[in-house]
């Protein structure tokens, strides 16, 4: 029988001259189980090896971005269009943070127009002539709040019965994003469907094989069609050898090329991205955000409060804000859980997530409180000042939802500050990120305990009672400079801020501004509300010299190198204007935005002459 008689669905005749597990493969085919899955014998070495066949014929495939339905799935798309089956595409991004190096130029719409139009010449190879666009933002699909529903329409839209897309064990943002909100719009779908979910930039666990051989030439050739990712990657060479290994256990050497998937019907969706939420928190620290080494189970590693006494440091509440962020939430938590020093209480504010993290605290960590918000329009500044105004203990720790921290942190990090004047408000910690160049790491200002101007707040240990009189973080901001405006309050109430390089927090969110136009918006808008309140006339004056030749025309290596360390929300900024599509449109509403709060900050104003004061340009 031919491989591409195998990858069509057509009966398979066992071959007597194929060794007895070969054979046992092909009557897969010929028994053609209604699941699509025969029995496996050989469950040991390979998931099932299914017929195609079985599959449903009408079929939508949701992409994060143009070329991931190649990656994905292209194979098994060949397969449906030869079948005549009904197949749309839904790309979600508008592929716009595709050329990093900028070697296409600098027009970020240019860029989403070509990626479209990669996207439809590969479909044509493939087969497919049924694409949708939604032109969401490439890197910022984990802050809309509405992505599940946006699925959850294109799934009605075109109302198939087999749905592929992402895995949740996906290492991009954008995918996991797009595997949460897939597994949401499952769960609250009110028909069943098949959904497969893919591995792109890691594999998922495949519960299925397909022979897709027959379709490797022309997968391959859609693959090549993606010329402006091809500049970077070679999607072919890569693509293939992911492919290839699918079959490292297949006994026929007729199936040279597979792809694996989870297969799971849509009422089973939810649970799954739930136990993988759970199998995350084992390896999140080794695997997810690069640590020395898994921690030990949590139930060997419970500290004992007494230790707290032993020390003679005061008790600590770790506040964390969390949406959507369920993998990255339950790792953090079960790091806090294997300190060496016990925190008095852990508070996850969750801003009304839809992807489960609320219930799945409740069931893992009884012991955790959970303050879940009416809505998910809150910003980050009101959920972390929720959580602060809960804290009972004289100490608290300001943690992002997407840090995991070593085991000691919480003592290290206790008696130093304790060893502190009263005058110390906040000590905070050295950050470790993906992307974090060694220079920068590795330099002398980062790595010297000094005083400062901001702290970083995904890692900070700091005493209530100054923070309270300070008035928490200024809600107007919403998200994003909040730390260096507390500061400036802080400063301005005769406190310090002390950088501890002793503690490392390891943060899975990548180095520098995040792209994308929210972070410009408020990056920019921000640290001018701040500055228009806190900063002495004499340096207001001169700020706007100083952002267009230190921050705007600044080199990426003075950043990288270290020279940047306090103000690294501008780390990246001018990458962020080139590749964000319509960036000046962005930084023109931030300006209308500060001249409308001007009255608001006059009000506020209190100019800061405290020595460790500085403008947001170090």
């Amino acid at each position: 029988m031919s491989a591409e008689e195998r990858a069509a669905g057509k009966a398979a005749v066992p071959d007597p001259r194929l060794a007895p597990a070969a054979r046992v493969a092909t009557e897969h085919a010929a028994k053609g189980a209604a699941a699509g899955v025969a029995p496996n014998r050989f469950a040991h070495l390979f998931p099932p090896l299914a017929d195609p066949g079985a599959l449903p014929r009408r079929v939508l495939v949701i992409a994060p971005h143009a070329d991931d339905e190649v990656l994905g799935c292209g194979g098994m798309l060949a397969f449906h269009t030869q079948r005549g089956d009904s197949v749309r595409v839904v790309v979600l991004t508008d592929g716009a943070l595709g050329d990093r190096d900028g070697l296409a130029g600098d027009d970020a719409d240019a860029l989403g127009r070509t990626r479209q139009e990669e996207s439809v010449a590969a479909g044509r190879i493939l087969g497919v002539s049924d694409h949708r666009f939604c032109g969401l933002e490439d890197g910022g699909l984990g802050t809309l709040a509405d992505l599940s529903s946006r699925i959850a329409d294109e799934i009605a839209d075109f109302d198939p019965d087999l749905v592929y897309g992402p895995s949740p064990h996906e290492f991009h943002t954008d995918h996991r994003a797009t595997a949460a909100a897939l597994i949401t719009a499952a769960a609250a779908d009110t028909r069943t469907r098949t959904y497969h979910l893919f591995g792109v930039n890691t594999y998922a666990h495949a519960t299925v094989l397909y022979d897709t051989t027959a379709f490797w030439t022309r997968k391959s050739e859609a693959l090549a069609a993606f010329a402006s990712q091809m500049a970077y990657h070679d999607l072919v060479e890569k693509c293939g050898a992911f492919d290839r290994s699918r079959t490292v256990n297949v006994p026929d050497d007729a199936v040279q090329k597979a792809e694996g998937y989870v297969s799971l019907p849509s009422e089973r969706m939810a649970a799954y991205g739930r136990a993988v939420a759970t199998l995350v928190r084992e390896v999140a620290d080794a695997a997810l955000i690069g640590g020395e080494g898994a921690r030990e189970p949590a139930a060997t590693r419970r500290a004992d409060a007494r230790r707290a006494a032993e020390l003679g440091v005061p008790r600590t509440t770790a506040v964390i804000s969390t949406w959507n962020k369920v993998l990255d939430v339950v790792a953090n938590v079960e790091s806090l859980l294997d300190q060496t020093l016990a925190f008095a209480e852990i508070v996850v504010v969750d801003n009304c997530s839809s992807d489960g993290t609320a219930e799945l605290l409740a069931e893992r960590f009884p012991e955790v409180r959970v303050i879940r918000t009416p809505h998910d329009k809150y910003g980050a500044c009101e959920t972390f000042n929720i959580g602060f105004a809960s804290v009972t203990t004289p100490w608290l720790a300001i943690l992002d939802d997407d840090v995991v921290l070593p085991p000691d942190w919480l003592e290290k990090a206790s008696v130093r500050l304790l060893a502190e004047p009263d005058t110390t408000a906040l000590l905070s910690s050295k950050v470790v990120e993906p992307g974090m160049p060694a220079s920068y790491t590795n330099s002398e200002r980062v790595n010297t305990e000094r005083y400062m101007s901001t702290f970083r707040g995904c890692g900070s240990l700091a005493k209530v009672a100054p923070l309270r009189a300070a008035g928490w973080y200024d809600e107007r901001l919403f998200i994003y400079g909040n730390e260096r405006d507390l500061t400036c309050r802080l400063l301005a109430d005769g406190y310090r801020v002390l950088q501890y390089p002793g503690v490392v927090t390891y943060h899975s969110t990548p180095f520098g501004l995040q792209m994308g136009k929210r972070s410009l918006y408020y990056h920019a808008r921000n640290a001018w509300l701040t500055q228009l309140k806190y900063a002495p006339f004499a340096d207001l004056v001169k700020l706007p010299w100083l952002v267009l030749t230190k921050v705007l025309l600044r080199s990426e290596t003075k950043e990288t190198g270290g020279e940047v360390t306090d103000a690294v929300g501008t780390i990246g900024i001018g990458s962020s204007i080139k590749n964000t599509k319509g960036a000046w449109r962005v930084l023109a509403k931030a300006a209308w935005s500060i001249l409308l709060n001007v009255p608001y900050c006059l009000r506020h104003r209190r100019p800061v002459h405290a020595p460790d004061f500085r403008l947001p340009i170090e």
